[in-house]
């Protein structure tokens, strides 16, 4: 039989309807559920704030696991990082300067209020907010020190300057406030000076200006003031474009490289598997994380696909869940299991609204109220 192109065309056609016959659900169903992502995503920003909870869904053991796993040695910090872990919880939101303006409404030059907390189980120990162009923190010293694994000396230090909150003189208010775990302001162009002050705080304690301690503590205040140094550094992205830029970039990341597919309902939210190469998407997703101030070199990314599970609940994006050990390599990365949990809601997990009676903090009286301690009590 003579083939001519008619017939060719004829015989193509019948042999794609025959393709899309049995391949078109998935396909469609693919791009169906892609598009339920996408508009889950945007449905975030139709109130004027949004929050995300971040928080470890795994025991001790099976985070101490996990550590462990990726390289981390079998010693007691190990085991206090991994009771962290499961302990913690991180939550930031975002809001509008316009109470009732959704955030997707807003212009990319409007300002957006931020709030942000730590805990890890109880009472917030550390938490931030920036409103109107102010920036306002809150610091659980003693609580902050017992749960990060501070040294004795740490603990005893941060009693002692708690207790001696009550008896600053007033001219020391702010100082007072902030020592007792009350909400105090600080000026954002001042963090570069609370770097600057902290550094002076370990000079002083080497050379033996605030008591007994001299060169036994100065390696640790050396690292004290380093930590405050990067924590200050990060306080000054404290505005909520960078969270906005996060999602933005979280939402790329997934729209460039992901591959979605149903995976049931349970627990009252519709349940969808998505799916992409980890080191083809790493370079985006960095990007994103850059905007929070974290950090994901590309290289170190398991050249692999990976997976997480997205909750959505009356078309909106709910939460996101990955396991972690999809990041590890090598056998003992077969036997762990940790997954990382982000819950997406309308803003009320942490308020965005500013604070009231607020004192304002400087850096001389952060130094002066440390001095006038040391000078109380014999040396902190």
């Amino acid at each position: 039989m003579r083939v001519t192109p008619l017939r060719l065309t004829a015989t193509a056609t019948c042999a794609t309807t025959l393709v899309a016959a049995l391949t078109g659900c998935s396909v469609a169903e693919r791009l169906t559920t892609g598009l339920k992502v996408k508009h889950a995503f945007e449905k975030l920003g139709e109130q004027p704030t949004a929050s995300v909870l971040m928080s470890v869904d795994g025991s001790t053991s099976e985070a101490e696991k996990f550590l462990r796993a990726a390289g981390a040695p079998n010693t007691d910090t190990t085991r206090h990082t991994a009771k962290l872990l499961t302990r913690g919880e991180l939550t930031f939101a975002v809001g509008s300067d316009k109470e009732e303006t959704p955030l997707k409404e807003l212009s990319r030059s409007e300002r957006l209020r931020f709030a942000a907390a730590i805990n890890f189980g109880g009472k917030d120990v550390l938490a931030a907010k920036s409103v109107e162009e102010k920036l306002y923190m809150r610091v659980n010293l003693r609580s902050l020190v017992a749960q990060t694994g501070g040294a004795t000396a740490d603990k005893r230090r941060a009693r002692t300057l708690v207790s001696l909150a009550k008896d600053l003189p007033t001219t020391l208010g702010s100082a007072r406030d902030a020592l007792k775990g009350k909400w105090v302001e600080i000026d954002p162009e001042s963090f570069d000076d609370f770097a600057r002050a902290a550094q002076e705080i370990a000079e002083d304690e080497k050379k033996g200006a605030f008591g007994r301690h001299g060169p036994a503590v100065s390696e640790q205040s050396d690292e004290t003031s380093k930590r405050l140094s990067r924590a200050t550094a990060a306080g000054r992205a404290l505005n909520g474009e960078s969270e906005r830029e996060f999602l933005e970039g979280l939402e790329k990341t997934l729209g460039e490289h992901a591959e979605f597919h149903k995976a049931g309902e349970w627990g009252g939210a519709e349940h969808v598997t998505v799916s992409m190469p980890a080191r083809e998407a790493a370079p985006d997703l960095s990007r994103a994380l850059e905007a929070l101030g974290a950090r994901l070199n590309p290289a170190k990314v398991p050249d692999k696909k990976v997976s997480a599970d997205l909750q959505i609940r009356r078309g909106q994006l709910t939460g996101l869940t990955v396991d972690l050990e999809q990041f590890l390599e090598g056998e003992d990365a077969k036997k762990v299991h940790l997954p990382l949990r982000l819950d997406f809601g309308g803003g009320h997990a942490v308020s965005v609204e500013a604070p009231d009676g607020v004192r304002e903090l400087k850096p001389q009286d952060l130094l002066a109220a440390v001095a006038f301690g040391a000078l109380g009590t014999g040396g902190l």
